[in-house]
């Protein structure tokens, strides 16, 4: 239908134009006669769209050429409106068969989008060379087909048609009224533009880098201008799984990466200098020091032996005092520091524990002694201890002078004790060798005046001096946490001279001397080199065997102190993650087959606690693992028992008290606490609470044996299986296997044991009897019942 009315519409303009031009335009003779000789189309044979007689009209018009030229140059006419012509009613041709309906609906347009102003203009320019384009000629159906595809192709592409691709929503911005007109006017992505590529960078990495450790992965390849996921496969090729946040503290690792991608690694050690303050010991500082400033100091001397040889009485005995009457059990189990007078001159003795445990204490007496004074019971001779304080000796190089005791006691053998001396390398003088030897007794004083004699020769033959006027260098004898005046230690001043109000810093603490006084409670103001002194004023309680150093300030001792713990955390970090996941499926299984014991150890004093510990990490056994959760000097406070609750530990405290208002809450929480101020028994304590850890191990033993021989059904009783014993016996309390042709059939207990309708306990061998199992009465003639006896033995550590 709109193809017939496309082309009535334009058959009628040429019809006009036509009619038009004959009328301005004489005729030659050859056009009017093709003229005459042309029909007239009447307005329904255009709208039927004769094929025939539209060929005849193009060829026609292509035959007058002249008229095409006068169309030509001719302006084109206003646009004519057609008058409404005569409709010829026709037969219409007979309908064709009825076809099935096919209904297909039509795609829906979206309304065409409103045009801008300038955009009206363009398009009615272009309707208007549209028009002056056309062809008057009266097209054919082919003519309409080409005239259309000319039209179309001129025409601008109908926005009308084409859907959008968007469509607005009604959101917030309207709701709020924050949409404005411009919003409409909305662009399209371009998806063919693509975006400019920048051209990669160039990375320029370092030759040289300067680091300090430890130092982390990620850092680590930040300086050397790498990615992290690099560093971290080439220490995996290495053999070091690691991940970004991992330190690494190992210079000859570092390096290492450095070279594998072409970087120096130079290592700065300004920081470690700086936190180690100096790189010196104290016999090097005092080998540096002038011969003026350099004066002669006190030796320092330490008593070293067996246990109950007498070496506290040697001190009593040199001091006029009596300090063995105020230690635990008899036997010493601290360092003590003491200064002595004698005629020969004065010197610091210092008193070390003869018991096995505390081998830590004489290795730090040996350490910092000048002479070692070796204690021998006469009436005993060389002792596992003493064995190990001439090893101690030699080890630090100091000197010794053996000291034979108890030479009024009966049994008292001299050559005896030559002998053994000799045997472990100590040539005695009267045997022609260097090692002072002096026979005394503590008991009467015989010796005692000889024995100081050869400490004053042995000091002049070593020439000790220091300088007084350096700063104080010296070692941690002894720390504790005292009730009232808090963090003390007992200090040996080496070299320099410390004073009060001197700021002090020890490995992981600080401090600022406030009060100093000696072993008699004196206050003092000053201690020179070789003085044994007790201060306070500090920050937190210091490792026995701690070196100390004195500061010009409180405030730089505290910066460092902070920046060694910080380190160490990061140390322990490191080297608390295990790299070998094999080694923590092992110590997984481990812990399964063994006990694990957790320990919060309390004691007196620093030494006394690294000394327990050590003899509670010695005790033989592979059952029970010891975990120490806290180990601190003080008394058990009321937070020691909450730890202890929460992680189900035993509280150890050596020489030690609880706290007044913490033991109401012990009986509340019914924490086990173990209190001991002799070592031995506290070791002791320990064991027998371990051993209480581990289950007992399960032992069978054979009784008896009996045979079915007939089986009877009782309503209230069940099966009872009539027996005879043929081995040992069946007790009622014994414990049954029934076996079926050597298959073990079942296994529980005996509900009822008779004989003869009497309940009985016990059934020897040859006798019968009538036995009801519990919960069976699968049972048979010819099967065999064994008894057996279960006991549980106690395990050994």
């Amino acid at each position: 239908m709109a193809k017939n009315l496309k082309l009535t519409i334009k058959n009628t303009q040429l019809a006009a134009v036509l009619k038009k031009a004959q009328q301005k335009k004489e005729p030659s003779s050859e056009s009017s006669i093709e003229e005459e000789k042309l029909p007239s189309i009447s307005h329904a044979q255009s709208v039927k769209g004769d094929e025939n007689l539209a060929e005849k009209k193009i060829v026609r018009a292509k035959k007058a050429p002249q008229f095409v030229d006068a169309l030509k140059k001719e302006e084109p006419p206003p646009p004519v409106i057609p008058a409404p012509l005569p409709i010829v009613e026709e037969k219409a041709p007979p309908p064709p068969p009825p076809l099935p309906e096919i209904v297909e609906k039509a795609p829906e347009v979206a309304p065409p989008a409103p045009l801008s102003t300038k955009e009206k203009e363009k398009e009615e320019e272009q309707v208007s060379i549209d028009k002056k384009k056309k062809k008057p000629d009266a097209p054919t159906k082919e003519g309409v087909k080409e005239f259309e595809d000319d039209a179309n192709k001129n025409k601008k592409p109908q926005q009308t048609l084409k859907r959008q691709s968007f469509s607005r929503v009604f959101d917030s911005r309207d709701r709020s009224g924050l949409r404005t007109g411009d919003d409409e006017n909305w662009r399209r992505r371009r998806y063919g533009k693509q975006k400019q590529e920048r051209a990669p960078e160039s990375i320029q990495r370092p030759k040289e880098i300067t680091l300090a450790l430890p130092i982390n992965v990620k850092d680590l390849a930040s300086l050397m201008k790498l990615k992290s996921s690099d560093v971290i496969q080439k220490l995996f090729l290495q053999g070091l799984p690691v991940t970004i946040n991992d330190d690494l503290d190992d210079p000859t690792i570092v390096e290492l990466i450095g070279q594998e991608f072409g970087v120096t690694v130079t290592i700065d050690t300004s920081k470690k200098e700086r936190l180690q303050i100096t790189g010196r010991s104290i016999d090097e500082e005092i080998s540096d020091t002038s011969s003026e400033d350099l004066k002669t100091r006190p030796p320092v001397v330490t008593v070293m032996g067996h246990v109950d040889h007498g070496k506290t009485s040697i001190i009593d005995c040199f001091r006029k005092s009596n300090l063995i009457a105020g230690e635990a059990g008899a036997i010493t189990q601290h360092i003590g520091a003491f200064q002595v007078k004698t005629k020969h001159g004065s010197f610091t003795v210092l008193d070390t524990p003869g018991h096995e445990a505390f081998s830590e204490i004489r290795r730090r007496g040996a350490h910092v002694t000048d002479i070692v004074i070796l204690v021998i019971a006469g009436d005993e001779g060389i002792k596992p201890q003493t064995d190990e304080a001439i090893t101690k000796a030699k080890e630090a190089g100091v000197p010794i002078i053996v000291a034979i005791n108890k030479m009024d006691k009966v049994g008292f053998n001299t050559d005896n004790i030559y002998r053994e001396l000799t045997d472990r390398g100590l040539l005695p003088e009267a045997w022609g060798g260097e090692v002072i030897t002096v026979n005394c007794s503590a008991k009467t004083g015989q010796g005692i005046e000889q024995l100081g004699e050869m400490i004053a020769l042995q000091s002049d033959i070593l020439e000790l001096k220091a300088n007084s006027k350096a700063r104080a260098r010296g070692t941690v004898l002894e720390s504790e946490l005292h009730r009232g005046l808090g963090p003390t230690a007992t200090l040996l001043v080496q070299n320099g001279t410390l004073r009060v109000g001197d700021a002090v810093i020890f490995e992981y603490e600080y401090g600022r001397i406030k009060t100093m006084h000696d072993e008699h409670g004196v206050n003092l103001k000053e201690a020179p080199p070789s003085a044994a002194v007790k201060v306070t004023g500090l920050s937190g309680v210091p490792l026995a065997g701690n070196d100390f150093i004195s500061m010009e300030n409180e405030k730089e001792a505290r910066k460092i102190t902070e920046e060694r713990k910080a380190s160490m955390k990061r140390k322990l970090l490191l080297h608390s993650k295990s790299r070998d996941i094999e080694h923590l499926f092992k110590q997984k299984e481990a812990q399964k087959q063994r006990k694990i014991l957790n320990i919060i150890l309390k004691a007196d004093v620093g030494g006394s606690l690294e000394a327990v510990r050590q003899s509670l990490q010695n005790i033989p056994t592979e059952k029970v693992e010891l975990n120490f959760i806290s180990m601190e000097v003080g008394q058990i406070s009321e937070s020691d028992i909450e730890l202890a609750q929460t992680s189900n530990a035993l509280i150890v405290g050596f020489h030690t008290k609880i706290e007044s208002h913490a033991e109401s809450l012990i009986r509340m929480k019914k924490v086990k606490i173990i209190q001991h101020d002799v070592i031995y028994h506290l070791v002791d304590a320990v064991k027998a609470h371990m051993l209480s850890l581990l289950d007992k191990l399960r032992h069978e033993v054979a009784s008896g044996e009996a045979k079915v021989i007939a089986v009877f059904k009782s309503s209230h009783l069940g099966v009872i299986a009539g027996c005879q014993v043929v081995d040992g016996s069946i007790k009622r309390s014994h414990h049954i296997r029934v076996y079926r042709k050597d298959e073990l059939l079942w296994e529980g207990a005996i509900s009822s044991l008779k004989r003869h309708q009497d309940d009985v306990k016990e059934v020897k061998k040859d006798l019968e009897c009538g036995i009801v199992l519990a919960k069976n009465s699968n049972i048979a003639v010819g099967d065999v019942i064994k008894a057996y006896e279960i006991t549980y033995i106690a395990q050994e550590l």
